[in-house]
């Protein structure tokens, strides 16, 4: 699984995790996000999903919800 960020119109991988952590990293994703005052941010799941983190500080795919 990756933790990505898009800077400059593209995806850039920021670590690689294993499925075990995601809550860990989402929430600490999440929490960078805020902090820094917004940041573009994707988790790709083993099955290459691609999970956009929302305003409410959720990664989601467009067809939950989206972002």
């Amino acid at each position: 699984m990756k933790l990505q960020i898009n800077a400059n119109g593209a995806w850039k991988t920021v670590v690689e995790f294993d499925a075990e952590r995601t809550h860990e990293v989402e929430d600490a994703a999440a929490a960078l996000s805020r902090a820094a005052g917004g940041l573009n941010l994707a988790v790709v799941d083993e099955d290459g999903t691609r999970r956009y983190l929302n305003e409410r500080g959720a990664f989601r795919a467009p067809n939950e919800g989206g972002r």
